[in-house]
């Protein structure tokens, strides 16, 4: 887990119609693990600036949200690719299936398993490979 030294500078999706309130289990999530240490930015109350994107160092995308905020999703990965900074791609809470390609796009794939979603934080912050060393197997859908 976290050294206890680093914050990680995370964007999180958060779309305007959220009727499943993915943003707010989330963000519960993530809270619940004390020894991880995070400046989060959200995409609906940050300024989606070139120099957020250069401080960032994860694209969090919820996939409950991806239906009703395709084009958002679609801007992110093209900042994600643009900056270098990598995509996290967390599925729906109970849901194994994923779009494959938004899997494709991603860097990692990942449930709700909190230590899952810092592991890959931190492994991708780190620069490697995401083997899924905690998750389950997944299923992508057409």
């Amino acid at each position: 887990m976290s050294d206890g030294n680093k914050v990680y500078n995370i964007l999180i999706t958060k779309g305007e119609y959220d009727p499943l309130e993915q943003y707010d289990f989330y963000k519960k999530r993530i809270d619940s693990q004390k020894d991880f240490l995070y400046n989060e930015y959200n995409t609906l109350e940050n300024d989606l600036t070139d120099e957020l994107f250069r401080e960032i160092d994860v694209i969090i995308l919820l996939f409950g949200l991806y239906h009703y905020n395709k084009g958002l999703f679609e801007d992110l990965i093209r900042k994600s690719n643009e900056f270098n900074v990598p995509l996290l791609l967390v599925r729906s809470y109970g849901m194994e299936l994923i779009l494959k390609e938004l899997e494709e796009r991603s860097d990692a794939v990942v449930g709700w398993n909190p230590h899952c979603i810092i592991d890959a934080i931190e492994t991708l912050v780190d620069g490697e490979d995401w083997s899924k060393p905690c998750d389950i197997v997944e299923e992508s859908i057409e």
